[in-house]
């Protein structure tokens, strides 16, 4: 049997090694996590600390299933129509307004980004974006430099509203109204600073004159709805979700069923063609949490991550500032690095440290961390990564002094606010 230290020293390697591949960009992110995957499991038989059954023990499967399950579901709504027409409805609401236009879709984004992953937001509401900018003559990239921005503030408010926030409840145990107790008020707060900054920053864009009003406000909304019964009867069926999600609780149904559950009468309701059904799944970003799961279940297998959780908790034995600790340094990694795979290798940390300080405020430093900080650099989060590709695909590239300019700002001033509110959250347990 090999020392546990020399065992710790490999995984470690490892892990460095898969997440500089995930992070180089060089080579898919996915590919690269399941090499890591068969170097830590190759590891694992020759120095006896973990073979293949037992790696799959560290994946969560409930949080498979429930991504599966909310992608499932969002393609279907998507097919009908329902966001562009929500985008319509909003963009003739501002009447051709730059800074309503502004306001009306980043708030669209961000509290759709609550119930639906970021990155489908995003897809779903940036074309439209460009479009109706194109069709008033102004420049679309301070709306989708603020869509992108904020739809990452809004996906911090609740459980399902952005993937590390669902693999942190389910290593917390928080449910999703813990996520809306907890997590609500400060994402409301942090939402209205946002578009403070944004008003400041962009105070010469707003006085841009606009062309073709009475072109757009011709647009009928109702035109955009390619199914308005089908629509109706997926909306019945996500608001009956939510309604579940928020009864965890008292009826101790698991989210994962419900997302599940939803997809399936989605399917059953559209009768599309399944093949057709799951290009709307993200395949590799399944597999690349699956992978995730694995390398970190390597580094806790050895003891690793329970040294570290212990070192970080000797820096302090005031919950507050170690909270402060998760929070900055999760934040400003995830600003350089996705926050997923930043999220996966915390988890285990964190959950030691907890039982230190016998406090879940870590847990919610931990969600504002990898959520808000990814907002910092064009890179640290998936939606901004998305953003900057598909503006670029329509003609329109956002530079990175674009991107700080707002973004960065944002990023760091958010942060800030969310210390803060460590303070309140200590109190709520």
């Amino acid at each position: 049997m090999v020392s546990t230290d020399a065992a710790q020293i490999i995984t470690l390697i490892i892990f460095i090694i898969s997440y500089i591949m995930i992070f180089s960009g060089k080579i898919d992110r996915t590919t690269a996590a399941l090499f890591g995957v068969f170097l830590m499991l190759t590891a694992g038989y020759a120095m006896h600390f973990m073979n293949f059954e037992e790696a799959l023990d560290y994946v969560d499967w409930e949080v498979i299933l429930l991504l599966f399950g909310m992608m499932t579901f969002v393609g279907q709504l998507a097919r009908t129509g329902f966001f562009k027409y929500l985008g319509i409805k909003a963009i003739k609401l501002s009447k051709g307004k730059p800074w309503l236009i502004f306001v009306y879709l980043s708030l669209i984004t961000t509290f759709v980004s609550m119930l639906i992953d970021n990155v489908t937001t995003i897809l779903l509401i940036l074309p439209l974006t460009i479009e109706i900018s194109e069709m008033l003559d102004i420049n679309p990239v301070p709306i989708i430099l603020g869509e992108a921005v904020l739809s990452n503030v809004g996906g911090v408010a609740t459980m399902i509203g952005d993937p590390p926030n669902i693999l942190i409840a389910y290593a917390s145990g928080y449910s999703f109204n813990d996520f809306i107790i907890h997590l609500f008020l400060p994402i409301l707060v942090i939402l209205g600073v946002g578009l403070g900054i944004s008003r400041i920053l962009y105070k010469n864009w707003v006085k841009t004159r606009v062309k073709n009003v009475e072109e757009l406000m011709k647009l009928n909304p109702e035109d955009y709805i390619k199914n308005k019964s089908m629509m109706r009867y997926l909306l019945i069926i996500l608001l009956g979700m939510v309604f579940f999600f928020g009864m965890q609780d008292y009826l101790h149904i698991s989210p994962a069923f419900v997302a599940l559950v939803g997809g399936a009468l989605s399917l059953l309701l559209t009768m599309e063609d399944p093949k057709k059904a799951f290009e709307a799944v993200e395949w590799p970003t399944l597999i690349f949490f699956i992978g995730l799961f694995i390398l970190v279940g390597g580094l806790d297998k050895t003891g690793l991550l329970k040294d570290l959780a212990e070192g970080l908790s000797s820096l302090s034995s005031n919950p507050i500032v170690a909270a402060a600790i998760i929070l900055w340094v999760s934040g400003i990694t995830s600003s350089f690095v996705d926050n997923i795979p930043i999220t996966a290798a915390f988890i285990p940390v964190v959950g030691v440290m907890t039982q230190t300080y016998h406090t879940g405020l870590l847990w919610w430093a931990l969600a504002l961390g990898v959520g808000l900080g990814g907002n910092i650099t064009p890179i640290g989060s998936s939606a901004g990564v998305v953003s900057l590709s598909l503006s670029k695909r329509y003609g329109y590239t956002i530079r990175n002094h674009d991107w700080f300019r707002f973004g960065g700002i944002v990023g760091v001033i958010t942060l800030v606010v969310g210390t803060g509110f460590l303070f309140i959250l200590q109190y709520m347990g």
